[in-house]
């Protein structure tokens, strides 16, 4: 599982946190209910996740898009609005549990928030 989270909004460690949580669970959620066949082979690794950044909203928009395009179990995550940011505002995509290779290849130039 890849959380990727912007880095342009400056958003507080909390929040940053609260965002990758959103998308792990939101990620997990859809994975059973479309009963993944991957997903049982990440709960049994540890259910591993890796965060990565990008610093902007058409390059996450277009990581969630190329995810959706192959097919990969992806989610967007849009805040509240409660805190820091205005509602509706695209904070992060989840990718997974898919293959690695296929999660790989659409995130591999990524850095490590």
């Amino acid at each position: 599982m890849v959380i990727i989270v912007r880095s342009d909004l400056n958003m507080g460690k909390g929040k940053i946190a609260s965002q990758a949580a959103h998308a792990a669970v939101s990620l997990y959620a859809s994975a059973a209910k479309s009963s993944s066949p991957h997903l049982k082979a990440w709960l049994f690794c540890g259910q591993p996740k890796v965060v990565l950044k990008v610093d902007s909203h058409a390059a996450l928009t277009d990581l969630y898009d190329n995810a959706i395009a192959h097919k990969l179990n992806a989610c967007a995550i849009y805040d509240a609005g409660r805190t820091q940011l205005h509602q509706g505002t695209l904070t992060a995509v989840g990718i997974g549990p898919d293959r690695v290779e296929d999660v790989d290849e659409l995130t591999k130039s990524l850095k490590l928030l």
